[in-house]
């Protein structure tokens, strides 16, 4: 396909933002070809596959993924060549990065899939760093990470990976901590909140809207690797108010009552 200004002016809206929806996404490519007077010349799909054969030859593509919390999709310009956590050096300063990925790491070596860190543990990490930072210097950038959509915080106040930092920064997540990445067992991306097997030994893992898509024509679910029955109760992730475990090899298990929030 021929790339046009409505592709150009696509790739220019979403350099402020670099992560968003898909709804908006499909605004702004729409928008995009009214701007240029062309009325959708092709389907949205075929309009980012377009613009990505041209961003490869920068080291860059539109990437597409579903938010953890609600399954919904998500569009997120990230970098290829394997040094995404490089260009936070624009965003922040050296200190901030090594912080940032202090936090990452203390996420994702959590005990028990919790894939979470209190506020405490967060701002613990702080003093920690090269250049330590204050405890209010370290709660206002904690609070800027998640105001950039890198870091989500709960309601419990634990913070957790954003679906931001996992699209963008793939590849360092991987590259650093592939012993501690679970794969979901339908989509095959990361998962961070979702659902497990109850067998220790049994690889089976899936996202919250992975499970409901997978289940969703099964009378009884059954875990698709080792056939005994699936319990939505046994979670990755940090679900409201409930507390982890003390090992990363116990089972996190959600009351019955609110088992319903994960069907």
């Amino acid at each position: 396909m021929i790339y046009t200004n409505a592709h150009r002016l696509f790739v220019q809206a979403s350099m402020s933002e670099r992560f968003f929806t898909e709804a908006k996404a499909i605004d702004m490519y729409t928008k995009a070809c009214n701007a240029n007077n062309e009325r959708a010349p092709e389907e949205f799909q075929e309009f980012i596959s377009t613009i990505n054969q041209k961003l490869n030859l920068v080291d860059m593509e539109f990437r597409r993924s579903h938010d953890e919390d609600d399954g919904n999709p998500v569009w997120a310009l990230v970098n290829t060549n394997g040094d995404e956590i490089a260009k936070l050096a624009t965003e922040y300063t050296p200190a901030e990065i090594s912080y940032f990925k202090r936090l990452i790491e203390l996420i994702v070596t959590a005990d028990d899939d919790a894939f979470s860190a209190s506020s405490i543990m967060a701002l613990k990490e702080a003093s920690k760093i090269k250049t330590p930072l204050s405890k209010s210097a370290a709660e206002t950038l904690l609070q800027r990470f998640v105001d950039d959509k890198w870091l989500v915080q709960s309601q419990s106040g634990k913070y957790s990976m954003s679906q931001r930092t996992i699209l963008e920064l793939q590849a360092y997540l991987k590259d650093e901590f592939e012993d501690y990445l679970i794969e979901c067992t339908l989509c095959y991306d990361i998962v961070t909140k979702g659902q497990r097997c109850d067998v220790l030994e049994c690889k089976s893992r899936f996202h919250h809207h992975c499970a409901r898509r997978y289940f969703s024509s099964q009378n009884e679910k059954v875990c698709p690797a080792c056939k005994i029955t699936w319990k939505s109760s046994n979670i990755i992730g940090d679900p409201p108010k409930i507390s982890g475990g003390s090992s990363r090899r116990n089972r996190r298990v959600i009351p019955e009552e609110e088992d319903d929030l994960y069907q």
